[in-house]
């Protein structure tokens, strides 16, 4: 990832929250800034994560589907998933690939009553919400209105 990216993305977001909102009177408006000042800072501080994260889900999908039988390497990419050297655009479109087949084969587990597999499923879904938590962002808005 370019550092320049996450340059101005903090640039960015220190110039909304540090400029911008405080000369906004009404403070619904200047909160709303603030939050997106936030995020902003967040998706600055984030983004060199934001490859390996989605690489690490889409190995763990992909692994889950294979160990639960339902689709293989080559299955994915009939599908349209590609391996190699990608992009950030790549491995989101494989991400969102990804995800879809996990919900339609959790759908065709529900409907047979596999319940185990159903369960390692639910824990697969756990940990991917986990990574894309964004509880520090309430830390920032608190630094923001201060």
């Amino acid at each position: 990832m370019k550092p320049e990216i996450n340059i101005a993305l903090l640039n960015a977001a220190q110039e909304i929250i540090g400029r911008f909102s405080p000369l906004i009177e009404d403070e619904y408006e200047r909160s709303r800034l603030g939050s997106w000042g936030a995020l902003v800072l967040i998706s600055a501080m984030k983004f060199n994560d934001a490859a390996s994260s989605l690489e690490k889900e889409n190995k763990d999908v992909v692994d889950w589907l294979e160990r639960v039988g339902k689709f293989n390497i080559k299955d994915l990419h009939s599908e349209g998933y590609v391996t190699g050297d990608t992009t950030i655009d790549q491995l989101d479109k494989n991400n969102q690939l990804l995800r879809n087949l996990l919900n339609r084969t959790v759908a065709t587990l529900e409907e047979n009553g596999e319940l185990k597999v159903i369960g390692s499923a639910f824990d697969l879904m756990r940990s991917m919400h986990q990574r894309r938590k964004v509880s520090d962002l309430i830390g920032l808005l608190q630094q923001a209105e201060s």
